[in-house]
Parts: C-alpha cells; structure tokens; sequence
C-alpha cells in the first residue's frame, strides 16, 4: 500500500512539473529578433553564440558503428540548409525568430535523421 502512494505521489509530482513540447530546461528554445538585435553581431552564429551557446556544440557520435561526432541540423523557412556553419553566412537582420528543436521533435517536424536536433531560423518577409 505505501509503495503505491509513493507511486501516486511521485507521479503527481511529475505532471505538475511537465515541459511544454519545444520547451527546454534553462533559457528557452526561441530567440526573438529583439534579442537577436540585442547582441550586436553581424551574423547569426555569432548571435546565437553569445545567446544560446549549447544550441551549437556538437556532440560525441550517436552511435557505435558510426564513431563522427553529429551536430545540430539547420533549417531555414523550412530548407534544411546544412550544418551550424551555415549560420555564419545569414545576417542577423534578415532574421524574425530561430528556434531550437530537440531530436524527438525535430523528427516529428522535419522527418527522421536529426539525433541532435534542429536549428530553424524564419526570415523576415519583405513586400
């Protein structure tokens, strides 16, 4: 009897304490164009650098037979452009949002291959 109350509690515990999907522990997973403005650099990189630093480390392979580190995906307006080095090359000024993507919901949005998730900048709309 105590082991289920114990359950019962720790599973309320949880519920209470759930994560909206595209939510991260810590700052956030999008970065508006104010804060972008903010940071004064030229290029996305280097904004999201001094922003959101752990959005562009790459990390150890993701699986055994397959020993090359793997790094975030980055999709722009829904294209998926390549690697974060790919961020060096857009201005920060022709960017409205970017926003983090973590592995399980960056397969849902983008289609499976993404273990470390997905970078995805929207750029503003000129008429």
């Amino acid at each position: 009897m105590k082991a289920l109350l114990l359950i019962a509690t720790l599973l309320a515990a949880c519920s209470s304490a759930t994560r909206q999907p595209g939510e991260l522990r810590g700052r956030g997973t999008t970065v508006t164009q104010d804060e972008l403005a903010a940071t004064n650099s030229g290029n996305l990189y280097d904004a999201i650098a001094k922003l959101r630093p752990e959005w562009l480390t790459s990390r150890g392979p993701t699986s055994v037979t397959d020993p090359t580190p793997t790094a975030v995906d980055v999709y722009m307006n829904g294209i998926l452009l390549g690697n974060v080095d790919h961020l060096r090359e857009v201005r920060v000024l022709d960017v409205s949002q970017v926003r983090y993507w973590p592995a399980g919901e960056a397969a849902a949005r983008f289609g499976m291959g993404h273990p470390r998730g997905v970078i995805e900048l929207m750029l503003n709309i000129k008429p």
